[in-house]
């Protein structure tokens, strides 16, 4: 799957609230994420920007907050359950550089 189309699903997944399921290249498994959107960091990484609630997650505490490499993702599958926007998300964070797209 490209960048290109990877970002589109993602942002019509956002857009429409959608949880998705996501793989990144080298893991074991699948991620289920809430989408919030694409951007480039403070670092000059471009990353998705989500919640992740459920799947591999390496060293991280889920759910919570995750900056995902949107060139590491294989591919994204929006599903049919739907999500509300946590109420301390903050998209004027500093961390956030660049948005291509937010909810």
């Amino acid at each position: 799957m490209s960048i290109e189309t990877v970002t589109q699903q993602l942002f019509e997944a956002s857009q429409q609230r959608r949880v998705c399921k996501l793989k990144l290249k080298n893991e074991p498994s699948d991620r289920t994420i809430h989408p919030y959107g694409v951007c480039q960091t403070s670092k000059n990484k471009i990353t998705i920007v989500c919640v992740q609630v459920d799947g591999f997650s390496g060293k991280s505490k889920i759910p919570g907050y995750k900056n995902l490499s949107l060139q590491d993702c294989e591919f994204v599958e929006p599903l049919d359950m739907r999500f509300l926007v946590q109420s301390n998300f903050d998209p004027e964070n500093p961390i956030y550089k660049d948005w291509v797209f937010h909810v």
